[in-house]
Parts: structure tokens; sequence; C-alpha cells
């Protein structure tokens, strides 16, 4: 980790996300951007969180280690997912390890100053209620898709759900097809099956770290959308 000491590309970062409007007070003096690099650890389980965290930039995953040995991905986060979120009300000691998948910049503020700043602003505790709330739909959503269609229909979903612009390419960056396949509840010879199918219908194109969508109006045939 290091500290990017650039009052600018903060108050970039800010305007672009507008994060001013998550808290009732202007909270600027008290933030500070930083990067990791890609393998970088933000959190490791069982270690105290120092630091609450808005991602601007980049990506990450997070992985629960089992008491077996193994790693399970859980998800993946990009801009503008909180990390840190739930260590404000919960155990201070991180569940998870939350790794840079990219080269990745974050908004932090100390954890003991941040808990106390935010300790009655209604606009942030309903920012994070909203937010929460939208990630267990998503979840029980995808769930909802993973039991009931076919795995075209769950990786589409997840394709729309998580891609990014990029100057004229939408795509999913920084890719792991083997922690895909797991997170996506399928065989890593299963998933390349169903991409090679994607690539052949013109939907899609990837290299050894990316997909780019080159058609989404036809990839979203396949997407469902729960109500």
């Amino acid at each position: 980790m290091k500290i990017i000491n650039s009052p600018n590309l903060l108050k970039k970062y800010i305007e672009l996300y507008n994060i001013s409007s998550i808290f009732s007070n202007n909270l600027e003096k008290y933030m500070s951007l930083y990067q990791f690099k890609k393998n970088e650890h933000l959190f490791t389980s069982s270690e105290k969180v120092n630091y609450f965290y808005l991602l601007v930039a980049g990506g990450t995953k997070i992985v629960l280690n089992l008491e077996n040995g193994k790693s399970l991905l859980i998800d993946y986060s990009k801009p503008l997912e909180m990390l840190g979120e739930m260590e404000i009300i919960n155990n201070p000691y991180s569940k998870y390890d939350i790794i840079a998948t990219e080269d990745t910049t974050v908004i932090g503020i100390s954890m003991s100053v941040f808990s106390k700043l935010i300790a009655d602003d209604p606009i942030f505790w309903k920012y994070l209620y909203s937010s929460t709330l939208n990630k267990l739909q998503a979840t029980v959503n995808s769930n909802i898709i993973s039991s009931s269609y076919s795995f075209e229909h769950v990786l589409a979903n997840y394709l729309i759900n998580h891609a990014v612009e990029k100057g004229d390419e939408i795509l999913i960056e920084s890719t792991s097809f083997n922690d895909l396949s797991q997170l996506l509840g399928t065989s890593y010879r299963h998933l390349n099956r169903v991409l090679k199918k994607f690539i052949e219908q013109g939907l899609i194109k990837k290299d050894k770290r990316r997909i780019v969508i080159t058609d989404y109006e036809k990839l979203s045939e396949y997407y469902i959308e729960l109500y």
C-alpha cells in the first residue's frame, strides 16, 4: 500500500462519484488516497480493520478462508463499493481476505476516526442500509437464477452486472477464469465451453485476463431480470 499525495486527484474522485452526498458533513479533510498493487491485500482474514475504504479505481476479490485450508471466492468488488463497512458495527476483525485484482485506488479514512464521524449521520446509515439491501437482493437473485436457469443465463447475468465501460469497450477486467468458475458454481471446463459458445455467437471476445462484450444487445437476450 502506498499513499497518493494528490489533493486534486482526491477531489476528482469525490466529484466523479458524488461522494459528498453519502455523508451529512464534508469529510474530505479526513480522507486520503491509497493505491494497492495487484494481488496486494487490503484486508487480511482475522486481522483488525484499520481503515474504511471507498473503492474508486480498479477492483478487488473477497475470499473466505475455510477451516480445512481451502479458500472460497465470495465476490468481486468494483467502484464505488465500500470496504470495511460491516466492521463498523460488527467485529472489527475482518472475516475475509480482500485482495486487489489489479492496481487499485481507494479513498481511506482511519476506522477509529470514521466510526466517530458517522455515529449519528443519518445520511450515511441510510446509504449503508440501501447498499447492504442491494447486495442481499443481488445474492438472492443470483441464487434463484443459478438454480432455475441454464448456465448461459447465469454467465450472461454476471457479465452484464459486472461489466464497466472503458473508452469504447464494455468489459470485465482482471478475470481469473478459475476464480470465475468457482464463483459461478461450475467447472472450469464448462465455463470455457459457454464462453466459447458466446464468442462463436459474436457476443464477447476474451483474452487471458479480460472479457469484452461485443454485442450487448444480443447478450442481453440471455439476461434474466427478477422483480
